[in-house]
């Protein structure tokens, strides 16, 4: 994997912030994908957009806030998702202050620990695993999907994958 040209990405997102911000927090303002030139996810992030698709949920990889580029964000309800990695977060201070400075300029930060990104779906089932799980209840808890109507099966997604947690 290529190392991330994060001038490129900021000059990106700075074209197209104000119609980002402009747009309401469960719509996308442009494209899904107009960043698949310019940014390349790492293999947990990959995973992690998978579930956040499938959640029909507008997040934009790699945004810039601040001095700090998050992994994946919407910045009209200023929630940003973290995949942490053992290679780039060993460091728990220091994603700790980083969360703290993001708090400060009034964003809600989730972290996910990468071992989880990488568990999706059953495709066999169709039952939700950690990282679905994950995904499902911060974009009920902010009203992030495009699909309102998703809502209710995500709730129910949920309670299948937390009673079948509690039989183990």
């Amino acid at each position: 994997m290529t190392k991330p040209n994060w001038e490129a990405i900021r000059r990106h997102y700075k074209a197209l912030t104000p119609q980002i911000l402009a747009e309401r927090k469960d719509e996308w303002a442009v494209d899904a994908y107009t960043w698949d030139n310019i940014i390349q996810l790492t293999p947990i992030e990959d995973w992690l957009w998978v579930q956040i698709r499938s959640a029909d949920a507008i997040f934009y990889p790699q945004y810039p806030v601040g001095r700090f580029f998050v992994d994946f964000a919407n910045p009209v309800a200023r929630v940003a998702i973290e995949c942490d990695g053992a290679a780039f977060h060993m460091d728990k201070a220091k994603d700790q202050r980083r969360d703290e400075e993001l708090a400060g300029m009034g964003w809600k930060v989730y972290r996910v620990p990468g071992n989880i990104c990488v568990r999706d779906n059953d495709h066999d089932t169709g039952r939700i695993r950690d990282a679905g799980r994950f995904v499902f209840q911060i974009v009920l808890d902010h009203g992030l999907s495009r699909n309102q109507g998703m809502n209710e099966a995500m709730k129910r997604a949920i309670d299948k994958f937390d009673a079948a947690r509690e039989v183990r």
